[in-house]
């Protein structure tokens, strides 16, 4: 996704497509994100109204849990709990009982079902609508024009100030390494090819003769068949690997090809067949074949870094997988399993030093959250861990990461920035990197700075995840360009609703813009969630260092009705 856009794109709140319609007594308005009985008028947010709107389409049907998520959610990788909670929003919002319903049925290991009757408007109700909606067309398509041009010239004016940044990271040769297939008979096993995917992103990210891009940009296209021409285009790559990998017992295959994007002609491709013993020897020899077939001269330390490995116990190294693909989810309840995941890899192997940086995140995020009941023994759990990966291997940029990260939380900025610096410093292409390093200068009151590094890291990951938008939401609040913060919280909360600091962020931007209502409904939700959240708790634990922008913050959730 081009970042400029995210910039001046405006949020799209309605279900398009989607005529008004009944259940039982209650009118649904998907337009507004509405549903009235009476006097009583309950607003939704835009995914809970899609679930509903896909649950009437098909009123009397069970819908599995997979087709509405890949419906609600296309392309995109959601938590366990997001559906279900929407399931939840949706139950609280008609007052329907999960255990003796009359809306919504909840069918076991099937997905769910609407049971309640339905039936569309009016025809008058809807004739009435298209006269009002055709007496404002004209009017509406000039002003959608011009908005389109004005649109038109921030991105041009956008993108000239960002050409510099994006022909500095693509002066090298630029290579996307596509989601490696699982081949083997259990689809449980995705973990284990997503795994060695992103070990060999984050291999070739170490080479400073390589632009490489980020995880998440690529994992977009691993449930579909690609076009690797448009995949270089999209991504602006030169090259792309592709791959499968085949785990039977424990025998293991690794199949990869290199392709040139812009004739799709194979440079190579091989088969590397081992024992599950040797899958790091084997993950060695495809990058080698990589660098040898672009030529890239590697330095005497990268050639050194790269002949590391993360540990010696094959099941050590399975566990951390498990743990590492529940922890980019970033839910509650992922959030544990990963925490126990990183526990028992640390229990097979006391040295994997990724392990305890990987279990360091897991605590601070118990602590930002308030998704534990011992906030301080969270922070101090996390100082422990992220210090212990350091002294196990400061050669690994991830480890750095963990540390600057906590000492965010620490409100020690000098270290903190020194820690995101080595790690760019070990990984050249390591966008998280870059992103850390935009989170701690805008915490530490240098938001225009933090801007740049944050365009950077977009930069060096098109298909940012969702707490990219939120860095870069809380940045541009920061600097008081709400409409764009806004925007960014929205999107963030698109790919992942249970982000209770998105919402935070998202009502005091809707109150600097005067929009209280929209500021007001976050604040309740939050409250819903049961999430225990003051302008004391923000005060204390928030790590903005500059105490004008605290009071900006402070002040604008005050408006939005957050209490003390």
């Amino acid at each position: 996704m081009n970042e400029t856009n995210d910039i001046v794109e405006k949020d799209d709140q309605k279900i398009n497509g989607a005529s008004p319609f009944w259940i039982n007594d209650w009118y649904i308005d998907p337009d507004t994100c509405r549903i009235k009985r009476g006097d009583e008028v309950v607003k939704l947010e835009p995914k809970v109204m899609t679930v509903l709107a896909c649950l009437a389409g098909e009123a009397g049907k069970v819908i599995s849990r997979e087709q509405l998520e890949a419906k609600v959610w296309p392309d995109m990788v959601v938590g366990y709990d997001s559906l279900a909670s929407t399931i939840i929003k949706l139950r609280k919002a008609f007052g329907d009982d999960s255990k003796n319903p009359t809306i919504i049925e909840t069918v076991s290991k099937k997905g769910y079902r609407l049971i309640a009757p339905t039936s569309a408007t009016s025809t008058k109700t809807m004739a009435d609508k298209k006269t009002v909606n055709l007496t404002t067309l004209i009017g509406f398509a000039i002003i959608v024009l011009i908005a389109a041009f004005v649109i038109w010239l921030l991105i041009k004016a956008e993108t000239r100030t960002t050409d510099s940044t994006a022909n500095d990271i693509n002066s090298k040769p630029a290579i996307a390494v596509l989601p490696f297939k699982n081949l083997s008979d259990d689809p449980q096993q995705d973990y284990f090819s997503d795994g060695i995917t992103a070990d060999l992103i984050t291999d070739l990210s170490k080479l400073s003769g390589l632009s490489v891009i980020a995880r998440n940009s690529v994992f977009v296209y691993k449930q579909s068949d690609v076009d690797i021409r448009k995949v270089g285009k999209d991504l602006n790559v030169g090259y792309v690997i592709e791959g499968s990998v085949r785990k039977a017992g424990n025998q293991l295959r690794i199949s990869a090809r290199l392709i040139d994007t812009r004739s799709s002609y194979n440079l190579w491709a091989d088969r590397f067949d081992g024992t599950l013993e040797n899958v790091f020897a084997l993950q060695d020899e495809v990058t080698s074949k990589i660098i040898a077939s672009l030529e890239v001269r590697l330095t005497d330390d990268e050639r050194e870094r790269l002949a590391r490995k993360y540990t010696n116990s094959i099941e050590a190294y399975d566990l951390f997988l498990h743990g590492w693909q529940n922890l980019w989810v970033a839910s509650r309840n992922n959030n544990d399993v990963a925490q126990e995941y990183f526990l028992k890899a640390i229990e097979v192997d006391d040295r994997f030093a990724r392990a305890y940086a990987n279990l360091a995140i897991t605590y601070i995020y118990d602590f930002m959250n308030k998704w534990s009941d011992e906030s301080e023994q969270s922070l101090k759990r996390a100082n422990y861990y992220s210090n212990r990966a350091i002294e196990l291997d400061k050669s690994l940029p991830q480890v750095h990461w963990a540390r600057g990260f906590v000492e965010i939380f620490n409100k020690d900025y000098k270290n903190a920035l020194a820690e995101a610096q080595q790690a760019i410093l070990l990984g050249p292409n390591y966008a998280d990197g870059y992103g850390l390093l935009a989170n701690i200068l805008n915490y530490a009151g240098k938001s225009k700075q933090a801007k740049t590094e944050m365009q950077k890291a977009m930069s060096l990951n098109p298909n940012h995840p969702f707490i990219y938008k939120v860095i870069y939401g809380e940045i541009l609040f920061n600097l008081h360009e709400y409409e764009a913060a806004i925007s960014n919280f929205r999107h963030a909360l698109e790919r992942n609703p249970e982000t209770q600091e998105a919402r935070l962020w998202l009502a005091a931007s809707y109150a600097q813009t005067g929009q209280l209502e929209e500021a007001q409904w976050q604040i309740e939700h939050i409250r819903n969630a049961d999430a225990e959240i003051s302008l004391d708790w923000i005060e204390q634990t928030l790590p903005l260092q500059d105490p004008v922008q605290r009071q900006h913050l402070t002040d604008a959730l005050r408006k939005a009705g957050l209490s003390q």
